[in-house]
């Protein structure tokens, strides 16, 4: 983990702490969660925070404000400024600085859509809210469902990563990609038809270190895919220990 990294964390603990209506997710949250679950395969760097701003939406002066008087411990060595004002389709975008010298740090952007739930997530004796991990992959496996999966070829490395530490059910991820109608589970016929121009997406990913052989990756996911891709098993749940699925009625362990 990066000293940057360190330090993002801080800030979402700060301003979890604080009770600010702002709930964390991306990158993040979801290194997070694969940590929770003991998946240590691979790391994913990142570069800034993503977030969504939960009840009646403010304006940008008083979210900047809500920021700068949520940083706590570091609130005399970071400052929240904006550069970014949110619209219908649009993120707010506030840059993280560097008090004295002004230099920013990173960028925080945060969605004003509403989001199906949230859950303390910990990191040492820091607690920070983030959204559930439902959320993140129904709006992953969005993606990979069009074209949008060239732009965030990442996603098919995070999509493979949580599947393996986390419980998958279908019928879940459903309904909360159907609680979202900005979102929708496409065709796949991008990630179906469009092998080798993928694994030329995939091969130019840089910040992920011990990143599986595209073809390890390609073939994992067709199998976890396919209920989405076929749309007709919907009672299934993931058995992440021998890579398949299953009845949802089905006893896993005994």
């Amino acid at each position: 983990m990066t000293e940057k990294e360190k330090l993002m964390y801080q800030i979402m603990g700060e301003i979890t702490k604080s009770g600010a209506p702002i709930v964390f997710k991306g990158a993040m949250v979801t290194k997070l969660i694969l940590e929770e679950g003991g998946y240590t395969a691979l790391e994913r760097q990142t570069k800034d925070i993503d977030a969504n701003w939960i009840g009646e939406h403010p304006s940008m002066d008083a979210l900047v404000k809500t920021i700068n008087t949520s940083l706590g411990a570091l609130e005399d060595k970071v400052i929240a400024v904006s550069f970014r004002d949110y619209g219908e389709k649009m993120s707010a975008g506030v840059s993280l600085r560097e008090k004295t010298s002004g230099d920013e740090l990173f960028s925080l952007d945060i969605d004003m859509r509403a989001i199906c739930g949230s859950r303390m997530y910990h990191r040492g004796e820091m607690s920070i809210r983030g959204v559930l991990v439902n959320e993140i992959l129904s709006d992953k496996i969005s993606v990979l469902s069009d074209q949008m999966i060239f732009r965030r070829a990442k996603d098919m490395v995070d999509v493979y990563a949580l599947s393996q530490c986390v419980e998958v059910q279908v019928s879940e991820i459903i309904r909360t990609t159907r609680s979202r109608p900005d979102r929708v589970i496409g065709a796949f016929t991008e990630f179906t038809n469009r092998r080798d121009e993928l694994e030329h997406a995939y091969e130019k990913l840089r910040g992920i270190t011990n990143k599986p052989p595209f073809n390890q990756l390609y073939q994992y996911l067709k199998v976890f895919l396919q209920p989405f891709i076929s749309q007709g098993m919907t009672h299934q749940i993931w058995n992440s220990t021998e890579s398949r699925w299953e009845e949802l009625h089905v006893t896993r362990y005994t």
